[in-house]
Parts: C-alpha cells; structure tokens; sequence
C-alpha cells in the first residue's frame, strides 16, 4: 500500500504529460513545502504558530469552497490541464488529521509553556 501510495503521489506531483509542465512542477513544489510546513509547523516558536493556525484555517476554507480540493492541486490541474489527485487517503481522514494539527496548534498559541518548541529550547539548555 505505501509503494501504490507512494508512486501515485510521485506521478501526481511530478507528471510528464501535463502542459505548462515546468509551471506545474514549480506549483507541486510549493504544494510539498506546504505540506511539510503542516506536519512540522506544531514544532515552531509560539510566536509563529499564529501563521500555522492561520494557514491551516486557510486551507479549511479551501476545502470548502473547492468542494473538498485542495487549492493547490486544483490551481496545478488547471494549471497542466489535467486531473490529478496526490492525495492517498480519504479527505476525510486527512481533514481529521488537519484538524488535529489546528488544535493543537490553537493549545500552543494559548498555552506556549507547553509548545514543544518551548520544551526543547528547555531541554537543550
């Protein structure tokens, strides 16, 4: 399952028959950035997990308005004039995932005794 999942994502994000194929590249890039930044914005100093709440709300409301999509996988299908999907799991599931992030996220902006950035400055020193 990890290699199907990994493959799809791969022609999904690097596609060879799209048009505007350097654009789309550059367009999937970013889109890996931000999911990089997803996964390890909940490790950032309290003072820019605000940013991290922020991105994560904008990408809620991404999914509503574009019917469950992603922006940035809708702005590279428009983009390449293809339909490509990058995503492995069920929206759901990864909604559930983000919606995690956003609340702990929420805890550390609250609460940045807590963050673990916090906690690692604390142990390092």
């Amino acid at each position: 399952m990890i290699f199907k999942c990994s493959e799809n994502s791969r022609r999904a994000l690097f596609p060879y028959d799209v048009e505007n194929r350097l654009i789309v590249l550059i367009i999937n890039m970013i889109h890996i950035i931000g999911v990089i930044i997803i996964q390890i914005g909940i490790l950032f100093p309290p003072y820019l997990i605000k940013y991290y709440i922020l991105y994560i709300i904008f990408i809620f409301i991404s999914y509503i308005l574009l019917n469950n999509r992603c922006f940035m996988t809708v702005l590279s299908n428009y983009i390449g004039n293809r339909n490509y999907n990058s995503l492995c799991i069920k929206m759901n599931d990864a909604k559930t995932i983000l919606y995690i992030y956003l609340v702990i996220g929420i805890f550390f902006y609250f609460y940045p005794e807590y963050s673990i950035y916090n906690n690692l400055i604390k142990l390092i020193k």
